[in-house]
């Protein structure tokens, strides 16, 4: 499995996921969205912890890309 899911997305993915956790761990909401929370969470902890997302990968999106300073000849000879 290629990663495609970037650094930034990663962290983002982790705390969201543990935060629905925690709320479903509290049962603010009732039985049932709390089951839907946990699932949610755990699909949101593990893509980011693995860098892989099967949604992104279906929609062909690829955020692990980063994008590479430009680079010419002239900033590497230093004139």
């Amino acid at each position: 499995m290629a990663r495609n899911v970037g650094p930034e997305d990663r962290v983002v993915r982790i705390v969201v996921g543990l935060g629905l956790a925690v709320l479903a761990y509290l049962q603010v909401l009732p039985p049932i969205a709390s089951i839907v929370l946990y699932v949610l969470a755990a699909y949101l902890v593990l893509s980011g912890l693995f860098a892989w997302c099967l949604l992104y990968k279906v929609a062909d999106i690829d955020t692990s890309i980063q994008e590479q300073p430009y680079s010419s000849t002239d900033d590497r000879a230093g004139l």
